[in-house]
């Protein structure tokens, strides 16, 4: 699975490079030299056949096929890479406003060029406006692609589009026109919620209803204190899961609400709704897989909610929930349950997979009303995602703490953080481990900081060995708050203390084929 989210930083290098090889959304390339023509004009129908795939993906220059260091790539000049320059050569060929973003990237002495290309946002596809074609060595005319042509991404392989791919194609665009069409909908249902909220009545709640309008009338429902309205329609969304996974982000979207007006008792409703969900997913049906990774994404939404409003006492009771009696373990959190289960059905290359927070990160973005107020939908996009990106990671981190120190049960959490930069949760590390008990209390108000000690000991550990072992070339254990270093020399590792076996479960879990 790879997620085309629009980032081009180094953490979404590693993450490409370490995700398998090639598929229909990421080509790799060991070089390219745009002063030959033909170079050239592959990239282009690189570039358009990949943008007419919904949502477009990446290409990476300096890799082999496997996502290695390409030797052949030394002598490339990485100046002609320029995102302006790249996005220049393709419109010389489409009248389509495409466009290509692109970013260097030094790792360990190599240099990558990570680009991005995203499908139009109008969803229709993009046929060539000019012949592409060059003379080769002998003078003969190579024809790489000609007007008129669509072409699409398949696999790793460019090929020209079919029948019946168009009705796909196309479904996009069509989406695009219900969604203007009911905009005029959306105006007059705002306005009657206005009036609504200004005369003291509150709005209906009804699943399905625009995400604006459903904004507005969980914010008036909230500062209304209709709880039982708002429990009744937690019911309404969560008896749609079976029948429609995405049910879900309007869930999450009450628990978001909920913490954000300090409503405890709705979120706490909203979690036993959605643990209801996990619960009664069908291990017969072929979709299983894909629910759990619903309700993993759902989680560290909510997660990520928790944690920009600083609520520490509703994590541990939140994610410290085991999952249900199943033939191979009792998982001491049903997190973790859902991501094992990601990765059997191959969801991601592996366990220690950091694609679990860019997949939450990815359905934040198209549905903002999961991250209320946390700038995703607005003109700097850009720093909202990498500002809601460190609100995972930290809840991520702070998930996998409450396990390791106060879980029940096997399985513990992996940390899937360590596949990005440690700077990601430097604000929480600060905050926990430094001279204010205040919030470790409310984080682990039943442990001793011994206890937590011991806990942070094991997983500091496995986030550094396993940031190693993963290629994530993103070193853990420098500890740059220094926060850490500290709290754990205050603590230090008594003799005969019992560690936390954080390598037992996986191991057997792999002798027995389930990750």
């Amino acid at each position: 699975m790879i997620v085309v989210d629009g980032r081009t930083d180094k953490e979404k290098l590693f993450e490409l490079l370490n995700s398998g090889g090639e598929c229909s959304e990421l080509d790799f390339k060991e070089t390219l030299d745009f002063s030959k023509k033909i170079d050239e004009l592959h990239f282009v129908k690189d570039a358009v056949s990949m943008c007419n795939r919904y949502p477009g993906g990446y290409i990476v220059i300096g890799a082999d096929d496997d996502g290695k260091p390409s030797e052949i790539s030394e002598q490339t000049n990485w100046s002609q890479f320029d995102g302006a320059v790249l996005t220049d050569k393709i419109r010389k060929y489409v009248d389509a406003p495409l466009a290509a973003i692109s970013q260097l990237h030094d790792v360990d002495g190599h240099t990558y060029c990570l680009i991005c290309l995203l499908s139009p946002e109008d969803g229709l596809p993009v046929p060539f406006a000019k012949l592409g074609q060059t003379a080769d060595g002998k003078g003969r005319q190579s024809v790489v692609f000609r007007e008129g042509e669509f072409s699409r991404r398949d696999g790793a392989q460019n090929r020209c589009i079919e029948y019946a791919q168009w009705a796909e194609m196309l479904g996009q665009h069509d989406g695009r026109v219900r969604k203007d069409e009911s905009k005029r909908m959306d105006l007059l249902v705002d306005k009657i919620i206005a009036v609504l909220g200004e005369r003291g009545k509150t709005p209906p709640l009804v699943y399905g209803m625009d995400e604006h309008a459903l904004v507005e009338a969980l914010a008036i429902c909230f500062e209304q204190k209709e709880d039982e309205k708002l429990a009744r329609f937690i019911g309404q969304v969560a008896s749609q899961f079976q029948s429609e996974s995405d049910a879900l982000n309007e869930l999450v979207g009450i628990g978001a609400y909920a913490v954000a007006y300090y409503n405890d008792a709705i979120f706490i409703k909203v979690v036993d709704a959605l643990y209801d969900c996990y619960a009664s997913i069908d291990e017969s049906k072929a979709d299983r897989s894909t629910r759990h990774l619903k309700v993993a994404v759902a989680c560290y939404e909510l997660g990520a909610q928790l944690v920009r409003l600083k609520r520490w006492d509703l994590i541990a009771p939140f994610v410290n929930r085991q999952s249900p009696a199943n033939p191979y373990s009792l998982y001491a959190s049903w997190i973790r349950d859902c991501q094992v289960e990601s990765v059997r059905a191959g969801l991601f290359k592996d366990a220690d997979s950091g694609m679990m927070i860019s997949v939450a990160l990815e359905n934040a973005t198209k549905h903002p009303i999961v991250a209320p107020d946390c700038g995703l939908d607005s003109e700097n996009g850009d720093l909202g995602r990498d500002r809601y990106l460190d609100l995972l990671c930290s809840f991520d981190f702070l998930y996998c703490l409450c396990v390791f120190v106060s879980g029940v049960g096997t399985g513990l959490a992996y940390p899937a953080c360590c596949a990005y930069s440690e700077n990601r949760i430097a604000g929480v590390v600060s905050r926990f481990f430094g001279n204010d008990q205040g919030p470790r209390r409310e984080l682990l108000p039943d442990a001793d900081d011994d206890k937590v000690a011991l806990g942070l000991r094991a997983l500091y550990k496995l986030a550094g060995e396993e940031a190693l072992r993963n290629d994530g070339r993103f070193y853990w254990g420098f500890d740059p708050t220094r926060a850490l270093s500290h709290f754990l020399n205050e603590h230090p590792e008594k003799p005969g203390e019992q560690q936390p076996d954080i390598f037992a479960y996986n191991n057997a879990e792999k002798r027995e084929g389930h990750s």
